[in-house]
């Protein structure tokens, strides 16, 4: 009989044991088990309730399920930037002369001051309300109301989606007006199908594309699209070295003198060309380490600025002045201007279906529809393509729209939103007790489940006790409550020259927010009264197109 009892007992811790271990490879993060005695499972003495304390309230989405990387992450940016910074930004900047130079160094520099505060404002808003994960689809209205509430999230989300929907405008017509200027070189002359007509094409062939998820889904086509901005760009480089046929530069570039217009004008296109912000929190919670996203930042905007910078440089010693909004329309014919226009429209198309996924998901969300695959996804998508296509045939110039949208709907997001949310996060993170307080407030946001109660003679495969302590790979979070300290609440005491820079940053941008939005609409408005948009006539903006190009040239 005793033999028997033992052999139950034996039984049941082994099955104890597995209980142990299924519960920690479900966790899928390193846990310690408390140190239990036999008299707490088998004995006369009953056991306590007893709770599972799972602090798994400090990950984030991208590093629960192996996100992206530093450098893959770095590659979305590219993708994100596209072609344009090598294709159409030059001419803004050479516009300006010498003193574009010091402009779009000045505007990159804030931008990536803005970008950065932005991802420090993730991780904060994440360290204040660990259930903020929760709202991973939307990081930066997330953030947005716990600054502010629910009215600053809702401006927010607005102007995200304005946002990035009027930027595939400007993707549209200049993928399309590739296609027309490729047939129109490689056939001498002959405009054949006009860009109107390529535009609806383009968006067909896009739609496939675009019911894809999020940027996690996306790596190969992020991948393909950088190698093709990086083919786009050397091949770029070489027409304008061995350009022999276009006439000789026209104007000292160093020599001219700007007007206030060409400033504003390039300043709109520049805020839009390097704007990530709408973006950049999306990317950061599929990240493995979200700390590092400025890491991607800069080395993104490095990147893409060598780029930028080699082709400036070469086409402003080459043509002077004399340089097209769209580079390319100035080349002569050649074998390797036909694939760049090709590669252009693709990698266009390419770049969409990564920036418009923020906008995507919120619409879904509004509509309950399911995250997964599914018809109403791509119903959903493919008509948010056909009213950008019907826009960008309202439209007569691919710029004009590039800087309606830098100079009126991106100031907010990177001047304005980033510093405050920044600040404001900065002051309820520092306000938040070393004591007692501030681990119940920890504590309040903790998963807790409770397994049961060890009694004498219940089941010990239905009980566990357990707790973990957390350490990942990359040191990203606090591994004990009250860990932080003085010093560590230290880096989060607002200093007065965080606040002066943040509002010199905030009231720049807010001048010439104004100043360039003046700029932009007074040039649409006198720019359509002779440039002709497709919806009204299709063979009279194509015509235009080409007589521009050819005046150009």
């Amino acid at each position: 009989m005793k033999d028997a009892v033992t052999l139950k007992e034996r039984r049941k811790t082994k099955k104890f044991r597995c209980t142990q271990n299924y519960y920690l490879v479900f966790g899928t993060i390193n846990m310690k088990l408390l140190s239990i005695s036999e008299e707490n499972v088998i004995g006369s003495i009953p056991a306590k309730p007893t709770q599972v304390m799972m602090y798994h309230d400090s990950y984030t989405a991208g590093e629960t399920t192996g996100g992206l990387s530093v450098i893959f992450t770095m590659l979305c940016i590219i993708d994100l930037f596209g072609v344009f910074p090598v294709v159409a930004l030059p001419k803004s900047i050479i516009s300006c002369g010498i003193y574009g130079i010091p402009l779009v160094l000045a505007v990159i520099a804030l931008q990536l001051y803005t970008a950065v505060l932005l991802g420090r404002s993730w991780i904060l808003a994440h360290d204040i309300s660990p259930n903020i994960r929760e709202k991973s689809r939307f990081p930066y209205a997330a953030v947005a109301e716990l600054a502010f509430g629910k009215t600053s999230r809702s401006i927010v989300t607005f102007l995200i989606d304005a946002t990035v929907f009027s930027a595939g405008v400007p993707n549209f017509i200049f993928a399309s007006q590739s296609m027309q200027l490729f047939w129109w070189k490689i056939t001498d002359g002959d405009v054949g199908i006009t860009y109107c007509v390529w535009m609806v094409v383009i968006g067909l062939l896009l739609c496939p594309v675009m019911w894809l998820g999020s940027p996690k889904d996306m790596k190969h086509l992020a991948l393909a699209s950088v190698f093709i901005v990086t083919t786009v760009a050397i091949s770029t480089w070489t027409c304008i070295i061995n350009d022999d046929k276009s006439p000789p530069p026209s104007g000292d570039v160093v020599a001219y003198i700007p007007t206030s217009r060409d400033f504003l004008v390039a300043y709109g296109i520049i805020v839009y060309q390097f704007d990530i912000h709408p973006m950049l929190l999306t990317l950061q919670v599929d990240m493995k380490d979200s700390r590092r996203i400025h890491s991607a930042v800069l080395g993104a905007f490095t990147v893409t600025g060598t780029m930028f910078t080699v082709t400036s440089f070469l086409a402003a010693k080459r043509y002077g002045n004399n340089v097209h909004s769209n580079i390319l329309q100035g080349l002569p014919p050649s074998i390797t201007l036909y694939i760049v226009a090709l590669l252009v429209t693709l990698q266009l198309c390419l770049s969409s279906a990564v920036s418009n996924s923020a906008l995507f998901q919120h619409i879904e969300d509004v509509f309950k529809i399911p995250r997964e695959f599914c018809i109403q996804r791509c119903v959903i998508r493919s008509s948010i393509i056909a009213l950008a296509v019907f826009l960008g045939e309202s439209v007569p110039r691919f710029d004009l729209v590039m800087g309606l949208i830098g100079s009126t709907l991106t100031g907010p997001l990177m001047f304005i939103f980033p510093p405050i949310f920044f600040l404001r996060l900065c002051y309820k993170k520092s306000s938040l007790p070393n004591s007692a307080t501030y681990s119940q407030l920890k504590t309040e946001n903790l998963h807790k489940v409770t397994l049961g109660k060890l009694k004498n003679g219940n089941d010990p495969s239905r009980l566990a006790l357990f707790m973990h302590s957390f350490d990942t790979k990359y040191k990203t979070f606090t591994n004990t409550l009250g860990k932080m300290g003085e010093n560590d609440m230290d880096e989060y005491n607002i200093k007065w020259y965080d606040i002066v820079l943040a509002v010199l940053v905030m009231l720049l941008g807010i001048l010439a927010t104004a100043l360039a939005t003046y700029s932009s609409w007074s040039d649409a408005i006198s720019s359509a009264s002779f440039s002709p948009p497709c919806i009204v006539n299709s063979t009279a903006a194509a015509r235009s197109f080409i007589e521009r190009n050819i005046q150009m040239t």
